[in-house]
């Protein structure tokens, strides 16, 4: 078997002889020389210097591109990499076959028909959430009604089975929906407008599919003024807890700086106390129904405390609010704010950022801003003038940009064309690599920049991860192993260019290529090529 992966009988010490790596859950990483077992025979290697290795190459190879502006010579991609280029960076990876109708079709065809997600045939993924993630589907009243459970033991097992439902749902999706621009997307959204879901466990469900999900395609300033008005954001970020005679600056802060305008970017300290005054009475909790019944006489939901509001006239970045009164002033601070200058010009590059590379050219961030404001913020037309724009096709952008973990994982799935049955392994495995779904602690989200994810000692859990795919050892997934299947059956000399084939297909990479030349077994080329720096660029 080219690979082994040793587990004790508890189930608490995994042990890998794949370059060498230990790791015991709960204890880090431990890193050892040792002896990586292939069918010819033992390959000594000390995984410390292989980890730092793979992470300078890995910097290395997305670095030297990573230049602010093209060469003097930067030719458009071919059709091949066109279409690696978009099922990327548009799409979490193509599944088996995908990439060949899209280079053969044209690419320009698959993101007409990814920008118009609604035209795309979900019905079977969407049947299997409903069915397996039923709390997706409720209501905020429903949701936040099992918080009032009597019982300790009960409550606390609703809230840890309403969080896994909303990060299966989100994993499932990734994975498994044809709609992969729209996932992309939403990932994006999902980090900009970040909420913890242990601190909002029973409205984070709700928030992902009313507001996320809803809007993404929309225009900037009703998903702005959704997640002004959504618990999840309200309680997140405690506005909801903000009023005239204690003023809580916590959301009006973020909503200027992270959701809006930009870090610094055209407003002061006065201005966030303004806005932190003009949204006091913006909360949430249980209200008389609008359509009562018999045991439904109160829901959850937002609303306006007319009691807790500062009526004072304010200015809020050149604004002058106080005349409308009540909700309405908030309503047209955040409305201000949404259609800024500064908000179009931050949302435009922060989108190119995501895109395209890490540091884009200005210019070509001044023509997505300019499309922002000409169309007062259609988000639409913004991902379109992104992707359409000559810069995107670019030589330099092409894989210049890093994996995160959940990039990773979902790609790896894709790619070996794996099911998820059940989704706690991946769970887990998304923990060690530092990117828990829905967990991130500060209200800035997770980065999709390199540096953020190029530490080598925890690049060791992807090759893990690669590992245990391909050896059918990641419990709750299945046919990853049958990803192997087409290349055992290539002649031993030709199975590191089928690999290439079917994890990188229209990228040349002699190096890698002749690394995975180190032995005949499937599965181990698979492995290294999955957990290679190759693997890691988009």
């Amino acid at each position: 078997m080219g690979l082994s992966r040793e587990t004790g009988s508890t189930g608490e010490k995994a042990t890998s002889m794949w370059m060498g790596v230990q790791r015991s859950p709960g204890e880090g990483v431990a890193m050892r020389c040792g002896t990586w077992r292939t069918g010819l025979g033992g390959m000594k290697a000390a995984w410390a210097a292989v980890s730092i290795v793979m992470g300078v190459l890995a910097v290395g190879a997305v670095v030297k591109r990573n230049v602010v502006g093209a060469a003097p010579e930067d030719p458009k991609l071919n059709a091949n990499e066109s279409a690696h280029h978009v099922l990327v960076r548009l799409a979490f990876g193509p599944r088996p076959g995908e990439y060949k109708t899209v280079a053969k079709e044209g690419w320009q065809k698959w993101v007409e028909s990814q920008l118009d997600p609604a035209s795309i045939d979900d019905s079977k993924l969407d049947e299997r959430i409903t069915k397996e993630c039923p709390s997706v589907r409720r209501t905020l009243s429903e949701l936040e009604g099992l918080s009032r459970e009597s019982d300790r033991d009960t409550e606390r097992e609703s809230r840890d089975r309403i969080k896994n439902e909303l990060r299966k749902a989100v994993l499932l999706r990734a994975v498994h929906s044809e709609r992969q621009l729209q996932e992309v997307i939403v990932d994006f959204w999902r980090n900009h407008f970040n909420v913890d879901v242990n601190k909002v466990p029973y409205l984070a469900t709700h928030y992902e599919e009313n507001v996320l999900r809803t809007h993404a395609f929309g225009k900037f300033d009703d998903l702005l003024m959704a997640t002004a008005r959504h618990p999840a954001m309200l309680v997140y970020l405690d506005n909801y807890v903000s009023n005239r005679n204690g003023l809580n600056e916590n959301y009006a802060r973020e909503l200027m700086e992270l959701h809006s305008l930009g870090v610094d970017n055209g407003y002061k300290q006065q201005d966030v106390i303004n806005l932190a005054k003009v949204l006091t009475g913006w909360t949430c909790g249980w209200r008389p129904a609008e359509n009562a019944s018999a045991g439904n006489e109160t829901e959850y939901k937002f609303f306006f405390n007319e009691g807790a509001h500062d009526p004072t006239p304010v200015t809020v970045v050149g604004l002058d609010i106080g005349g409308q009164g009540g909700i309405a002033d908030g309503e047209a601070a955040i409305r201000h704010l949404a259609l800024h200058n500064n908000t179009s010009r931050f949302i435009a590059a922060k989108l190119c950022r995501y895109l395209v590379r890490d540091n884009p050219d200005p210019a070509f961030v001044e023509r997505v801003s300019s499309v922002f404001r000409k169309t007062e913020g259609d988000l639409k037309a913004v991902y379109r003038a992104i992707i359409l724009d000559p810069e995107f096709m670019k030589s330099s952008n092409f894989r210049c940009k890093v994996r995160t973990p959940f990039e990773f994982i979902v790609s790896a799935l894709r790619m070996t064309d794996a099911r998820i049955e059940s989704p706690d392994r991946i769970f887990r495995e998304l923990q060690l690599m530092g990117q828990p779904l829905y967990e991130c602690l500060e209200p800035t989200g997770y980065s999709d920049a390199q540096e953020a994810w190029l530490d080598p000692g925890v690049m060791v859990y992807r090759w893990n991860f690669s590992i245990e795919l391909v050896t059918g050892k990641v419990k709750g997934v299945s046919g990853g192993m049958e990803f192997v299947e087409p290349i055992l059956k290539a002649p031993a000399d030709s199975r590191p260019r089928k690999v290439m084939e079917m994890l990188l297909p229209g990228v040349t990479d002699p190096k890698l290529e002749k690394l995975l030349t180190f032995t005949p077994d499937p599965r181990a080329i698979t492995a290294f090529a999955l957990g290679s720096p190759s693997f890691q660029q988009q």
